[in-house]
């Protein structure tokens, strides 16, 4: 009978597992398979739900069996939102099969992956609410209790971005408790089960392991997702291992920049070697987080928007910006690529061009057509006009020589580009030549209101004075000892980023900003980006020369 039976084990199930009517395997693990059935029942009701059943291998390895009965004991006593439900057990024909909740969604290791080929950065509102739910999931499952109160002890100890899927509702579920550890599953001690680059550092050296260890593997799991690349791409168990014991992933998730760099703080506690040294809690975990998302209606909108576009990229679709109630009322105060964010237009040869950010809101207007240009153009002629003429009062009052307002009237006209790229900030900025002379003295015209002007510098045969708006082009009036400037280009071009805020493509010449530290980050087309630290001071300038292709500051 034993022979039968595992005869029968080893064979592919049947179409049909008790009431369920197997449809199609969705996917394929290290010891099982599911499947996409259907559970039938009265009057052609057929929901859809998802059943596991061992590999055809391992059907008749009791190690195995005993595997797949504990994942469904324990599954069947955790009821949260982030864990995928256990709904059924059974046997029949040999065939040990689980039946769970069919989640309809994209995995995070699927979404990393999409984004990685795509050139598109994960926002780091969306990651801290997909770390923030899988916490909670999380918190819930170490402190569960079974019916009659004594609590599980249960630690999943297999946390990776396969194991996490987010649903259409915005919902991350932890799917697979075939490895959890708990006080109603013993298990034979000194044994390693986990996933290497995820798993904690005791758990690699085969220790008793706690609630802590899944904390490890969250905080890989969002690395991942903020660098999309693994914390530990090395293979070598032994490699791991002494990266590990000499707290490697501290040190490389401390070199997070950028809009990611506020994730620093919880994922250098997180990935603590020692265990003690780590959050008390996925509980306080999972609040860690969230104070990254200040916001939790705003937080949640960006991850259904996340996950609308990956879904869209997963199809081979280029992904079309969508608009909420909430985002309609709201207008970007930043060009949409400054934001950081995931740009739904995605995937040129040269790179991701600049869209709406995953998590931001879309564009509020489709292109201009040229007529419309033309009438932008002649309005922004006209302004520079009226302006002319009452500088030109203010400048005759004031006893200002001829010679300058003469120089400001011939360079005027020189605006028309200029005009084009205000009024559309989502489209591709306007190339301007790189100069070829040192950098063009920038007056700004007297303020109308002031009863006399500042006298202005003696103007030589080369200097050119070009009467801007901002932010294309700041300009340097009285700097004071409260302000200073700005001079920053780079090879290739690369956009400008101040504060957070997007300002211009390079060359940025004397660009007026308040005494003290700044933060500037020097972004190229496709994707290539620096960052460094400016301290400002009074009246001063500060001048710096990136080189993308050396990697190294040029001297000025």
């Amino acid at each position: 009978m034993s022979t039968t039976r595992q005869q029968t084990g080893g064979s592919e199930p049947p179409a049909r597992l008790g009431r369920y009517r197997l449809v199609r395997c969705i996917s394929s693990g290290g010891m099982a398979r599911v499947y996409e059935a259907r559970r039938e029942s009265l009057a052609g009701v057929a929901p859809k739900v998802a059943v596991k059943v061992i590999l055809p291998e391992y059907a008749a390895d009791e190690t195995f069996q005993q595997l797949f009965v504990n994942e469904a004991r324990i599954g069947s006593q955790l009821q949260h939102q982030n864990l995928v439900q256990i709904q059924d057990f059974d046997r029949e024909s040999g065939h040990f099969y689980l039946v769970m909740e069919y989640v309809e969604g994209v995995t995070l290791r699927r979404a990393a992956s999409l984004c990685r080929r795509n050139g598109m950065p994960i926002p780091l509102a969306v990651i801290a609410e997909l770390g923030r739910q899988v916490s909670e999931g999380l918190h819930y499952a170490h402190t569960a209790r079974s019916e009659d109160g004594q609590q599980l002890h249960l630690v999943l100890r297999d946390i990776k971005p396969s194991n996490l899927i987010l649903n259409a509702q915005g919902v991350v579920k932890v799917l697979d408790f075939g490895i959890s550890k708990a006080l109603i599953a013993a298990e034979k001690r000194g044994t390693v089960k986990g996933t290497w680059g995820y798993m904690a550092p005791e758990q690699a050296a085969a220790k008793d392991v706690d609630a802590a260890a899944d904390q490890y593997g969250v905080a890989a799991v969002l690395y991942e997702l903020a660098m999309l690349k693994s914390l530990f791409p090395e293979k070598e168990p032994r490699e791991l291992r002494r990266l590990m014991s000499q707290d490697e992933a501290a040190r490389r998730a401390n070199r997070l920049v950028g809009p990611h760099a506020p994730l620093v703080p919880v994922l250098l506690r997180a990935l603590q070697r020692d265990p003690a040294a780590r959050f008390q809690d996925t509980g306080q975990m999972a609040l860690a987080l969230g104070r990254l998302t200040p916001d939790p209606v705003l937080a949640r909108e960006q991850v259904l928007h996340f996950h609308h576009t990956v879904s869209q990229l997963a199809q081979g679709q280029l992904p079309e910006p969508r608009r909420s109630a909430s985002t309609m009322s709201r207008a970007p105060s930043q060009p949409s690529h400054a934001t950081g964010g995931l740009p739904v237009a995605a995937g040129d040869a040269h790179g991701p061009r600049p869209g709406v950010a995953i998590g931001g809101p879309p564009p509020l207007a489709k292109p201009r057509s040229p007529w419309t240009m033309g009438a932008v153009f002649m309005s922004g002629l006209a302004i520079l006009v009226l302006g002319f003429v009452g500088v030109t009062l203010v400048l005759h009052e004031a006893d200002v020589k001829p010679e300058l307002v003469e120089a400001t009237v011939v360079e005027a006209p020189v605006e028309e580009p200029v005009v084009a790229e205000v009024e559309e900030p989502v489209e591709e900025p306007v190339v301007e030549p790189e100069p070829v002379v040192a950098p063009p003295v920038v007056t700004k015209t007297p303020d109308p209101v002031r009863p006399r002007a500042q006298p202005a510098p003696e103007k030589t045969p080369d200097s050119v004075v070009e009467p801007e708006p901002e932010p294309v082009r700041t300009t340097r009036s009285s700097t004071t000892a409260s302000t200073g400037v700005l001079t920053v280009s780079s090879l290739p071009r690369s956009k400008v980023i101040v504060d957070g805020s997007f300002v211009r493509y390079t060359p940025l010449y004397e660009h007026e900003l308040p005494a003290g530290a700044h933060v500037v980050r020097l972004e190229t087309d496709d994707g290539r980006y620096t960052q460094f630290r400016v301290d400002v001071s009074g009246g001063s300038e500060v001048r710096r020369i990136w080189h993308f292709e050396k990697g190294e500051w040029v001297e000025n």
